[in-house]
């Protein structure tokens, strides 16, 4: 399914939980890993509900992707005008905006266990580009400090893939 280099945009929740299984760096040196600039500061917030083993460096986590797009407040409005019943947060948001602009012929995938997101990719005939943080981990023999939550696994992506194109 994955070949080195291929592009994989991630949201804040993998991010965190890459970083809390201690598999980020494996990951960022065999993926392109792209995000937005929403995610980053998401990633700098919330410390408060976090322990401090989940307090991300903002510096080498920039360095760590091969991309991070800035999305403008227009491209937002435009976002928001074309879909008035999609209701993402703003990293999911932002991240899907930037997935849009991306060409449809190259070969992308996106990692998010937001369950918005994973609708938003239905509609949007994406449900091929939507992959888990288990299946990349997997592919790599990523080694991990602890067990993935179950919403990076692979069947929790997969049931909630299938229940949508079943129409449930």
């Amino acid at each position: 399914m994955f070949e080195k280099d291929q592009i994989v945009l991630v949201d804040t929740n993998v991010i965190l939980e890459a970083h809390r299984v201690t598999c980020w760096n494996t990951l960022a040196s065999y993926f392109r890993l792209a995000t937005v600039e929403t995610v980053v500061e998401e990633t700098q917030t919330g410390f408060q509900n976090r322990s401090p083993a989940q307090t991300i460096q903002l510096a080498p986590l920039r360095g760590s992707f091969h991309h991070i797009e800035n999305i403008t407040n227009e491209a937002r409005a435009q976002f928001a005008l074309d879909n008035p019943n999609v209701l993402l947060d703003p990293g999911e948001r932002d991240l899907i905006i930037y997935a849009r602009s991306l060409d449809p012929k190259t070969t992308w995938f996106l990692n998010s266990p937001d369950m918005a997101a994973v609708r938003y990719c239905h509609h949007s005939k994406w449900l091929d580009r939507l992959v888990s943080l288990e299946a990349m981990n997997k592919h790599i023999s990523a080694h991990t400090t602890s067990n993935l939550r179950d919403n990076f696994s692979e069947n929790w992506l997969s049931v909630r893939k299938t229940k949508l194109l079943l129409g449930m």
